[in-house]
Order: C-alpha cells, then structure tokens, then sequence
C-alpha cells in the first residue's frame, strides 16, 4: 500500500484558511475533512496525508498546533468572548484545480451550517470511519 494523501495536508489547512477567512482550527478541520470524505466517495482514496485521531463523537487532526505557531503566516486571533480564530497572511498556497475543487465545495457547504451541524456532517457520514486510515484504500 502506498502512503496516504495526493495533497499535503498542511497546504489544504492554508488554503481553507486563505479562502474562508479566520477559523478556528475545529472548523477548518471539519471543512479537510468534509473535502477529503468527498474524495473518498470518488475515488477511494485519502486526499491529504493529515493525520485524524477518532474520539466519542468528534476528531482531531494531530500536529497542527506546532506549525501554526511557528509559521509567521498565521496570526491567532483572540476575540474578547468566544473561540478564537486562525488567520492566514500570506499568500493562498497553489493547489491543483481537480483538488481544489473538493476544498471548494466543502467551503461552501460549511458556509450554510454551524460548527454542531458541520461536525455531525462529518462523523455521521459512512466513509468517516475511513478517514484514520494511513495508507490508500485501494491495492
């Protein structure tokens, strides 16, 4: 088996965030994973190479944090009351197109619900389970 992902996970998260704005990690997590569980329905196949770690009812992707904060283009933003958001300075990362479009969609579907509703989306769905996989789906 090969190893998983055709896009490198941290250029989906910039590129989620250069396109939605500033989110909180828990959101634009929720947007990959919606992107990649599209990809899966497509084609079998995982579309980044994030790492998700299953929990009751939820997930995490791990190794986030530390590239965020070392990486001068991103800015955390704490607001007064409330989640605070991650926002992305520099320029929106080149992804192709046929992979972009995923990211796309799942941005636009996200738009339309709140975070409950979008992270229901996500686990609810039947190929979520496939989402920790580290290797492709098929040979």
């Amino acid at each position: 088996m090969s190893s998983v992902g055709v896009l490198e996970g941290f250029d989906a998260f910039r590129y989620v965030l250069s396109k939605a704005g500033c989110l909180h990690p828990f959101r634009a997590s929720r947007i990959i994973a919606l992107a990649e569980l599209r990809y899966i329905e497509e084609t079998n196949e995982r579309l980044t190479n994030l790492i998700y770690v299953e929990g009751p009812g939820a997930f995490y992707v791990e190794g986030l944090k530390e590239p965020v904060e070392e990486d001068p283009c991103f800015k955390r933003r704490k607001p007064e009351k409330g989640h605070g958001c991650i926002e992305y300075l520099c320029s929106e990362p080149s992804i192709r197109e046929n992979l972009r479009r995923y990211l796309d969609q799942a941005i636009m579907v996200a738009s339309q619900l709140d975070d409950r509703a979008l992270n229901e989306m996500v686990v609810k769905h039947p190929l979520y389970k496939k989402l920790f996989s580290r290797t492709t789906m098929s040979g």
